[in-house]
């Protein structure tokens, strides 16, 4: 099975969609495709002050670039259907950015969507708990990698490159 490793960025918790990356890899962590988008937004736009600090000046590293988040939404769930057949999903700390970044994907059409969401989706926080790590580890430190936190695709080469060292375990 590929993996579908996912990070989105929101403006706060519960808030509208800033950021989504996800890379396909293959089980030897070979990356297959991938999808990094932004919503095009200003700074004065957020609400969130640690947003402002943290994630807005990476939105500009996006490949792809969306005038709402509808937009952004809608090409984030056809590229995950492109690959939802044979993969499996995974996040990191997945509740509540990415299990909700579905559930918006599927509540625009519950009729043709409902059964068609990751399930399961899995956890990285859960494989770090089994592993005997804190599920809230430094996986900047832990990946190996020298990468900046909060920048979606950032997030989703750690969480890939964290995944892989413990899958095999």
């Amino acid at each position: 099975m590929k993996r579908f490793f996912v990070d989105a960025e929101t403006d706060g918790l519960y808030g509208p969609f800033l950021s989504i990356a996800a890379m396909v890899t293959d089980e030897n962590g070979v990356e297959l495709d991938r999808f990094y988008a932004s919503v095009n937004v200003s700074c004065e736009q957020l609400n969130s002050e640690w947003v402002r600090a943290n994630v807005y000046p990476d939105l500009k590293n996006a490949e792809m670039f969306f005038d709402t988040e509808a937009e952004m939404l809608e090409a984030f769930w056809k590229f995950w259907m492109k690959h939802r057949a044979d993969s499996i999903c995974i996040a990191y700390v997945q509740y509540p950015v990415e299990a909700r970044l579905f559930t918006r994907c599927v509540m625009k059409n519950t009729t043709e969507r409902a059964f068609l969401g990751p399930f399961p989706l899995y956890d990285l926080s859960t494989l770090l708990v089994s592993k005997g790590f804190s599920f809230d580890v430094n996986i900047q430190a832990l990946s190996g990698l020298n990468l900046k936190a909060h920048d979606a695709m950032n997030d989703v080469r750690m969480l890939a490159s964290v995944w892989n060292k413990l899958d095999g375990e």
